[in-house]
């Protein structure tokens, strides 16, 4: 019996480049190295707002091993990519292949030797980018910030352009993590990666979805999952504002034996200074709120995810899918 290959891709609003990516996929799926694996390919829209459904359906119309997951409303690039996994049945999966063709698809061919090898993940890493200037160094100093303060370290360039033995992905399943990114959870997971470097292509059709405002919304969102920095500085700088007031009261004492009754002086400093603390507080509030609101979604919703529709599944693996779904199969 021969195993089987899960491959997951998402899109959005990629109808220009969907038959290129057809083609690219199949002729790479139909060479020597992935003769002995049946395969099928997850391709999840995220509710996109073009024709890629068109198009979508006639790829599923045509081969059968492509499978189209359409959800309800746009939840975001990871959380959609991480909804997929609970339909994939496969041996081993590669947890997210652009549909864009940013990452190049030929080095699966290596990623899957690997495994077979013994590794349980292989993960790709952008050695080199086809961006500019600006956005590598940007790209460059953020990986190297989360790598120092995330609770567990993630290793710079790598992204989700990963392999995950069937093991892994069933571990990955079972954390319900509201606003989960791939990269972070398998580096909480422990698992070492062989990794392999590539570089990462300028895109050839459209424009990227991924806007500076969602760049940094992202970067936002990793160091408030995977860090609790920002709570250790809360408490470390609220520990040198205690005792900064302690060394000023004491000041004040002394001053007040020397000097006698001094009404009037520093009225202005006490105001700058209070101002200046309540502003901290609002910031650490802030911070500590983010948090707590982080908390208040994972309990309320969970991973939840709505899809519309389904393309090519079965009945098995549907009932397969872990989070709660409407859906209807054509």
């Amino acid at each position: 019996m021969k195993k089987l290959i899960s491959i997951v891709s998402p899109v959005y609003n990629e109808s220009a480049g969907l038959e290129k990516y057809y083609e690219e996929m199949t002729t790479a799926l139909d060479g020597e190295a992935f003769a002995p694996y049946d395969i099928e390919i997850i391709l999840v829209d995220n509710a996109s707002t073009d024709d890629t459904a068109h198009y979508l359906e006639n790829i599923a119309a045509k081969d059968k091993r492509f499978k189209v997951v359409f959800n309800a409303r746009n939840v975001g690039l990871f959380l959609s990519s991480y909804n997929a996994l609970s339909y994939t049945k496969g041996d081993v999966v590669f947890l997210m292949v652009a549909s864009d063709l940013q990452d190049p698809i030929d080095i699966m061919e290596d990623m899957l030797k690997k495994w077979e090898e013994g590794y349980l993940v292989v993960a790709g890493r952008r050695a080199q980018r086809q961006e500019s200037a600006l956005l590598r160094g940007m790209r460059a100093q953020f990986y190297n910030l989360i790598s120092r303060i995330a609770d567990q370290r993630m290793e710079p360039g790598v992204g989700e352009y990963q392999l995950a033995d069937r093991q892994v992905v069933d571990e990955l399943l079972s954390i319900p993590d509201a606003s989960p990114y791939l990269r972070g959870v398998l580096a909480e997971l422990g698992y070492k990666p062989y990794i392999i470097d590539y570089e990462w292509k300028a895109r050839e059709w459209g424009k990227s979805n991924f806007s500076m405002t969602k760049l940094f919304r992202t970067a936002y969102d990793m160091i408030f999952s995977f860090s609790r920095l920002p709570l250790r500085v809360i408490m470390v700088f609220g520990f040198i504002i205690a005792g900064l007031s302690v060394l000023f009261g004491i000041g004040v004492v002394i001053l007040y034996l020397l000097e006698g009754p001094t009404a009037g002086r520093g009225i202005m400093t006490i105001i700058v200074a209070l101002f200046f603390f309540s502003g901290v507080n609002a910031v650490f509030m802030g911070i500590i709120g983010e948090y707590v609101g982080r908390i208040y979604k994972q309990t309320r919703y969970g991973r939840r995810v709505a899809v519309q529709r389904l393309l090519n599944f079965d009945a098995e693996t549907r009932k397969r899918a872990i989070t709660p779904r409407a859906h209807s199969e054509q």
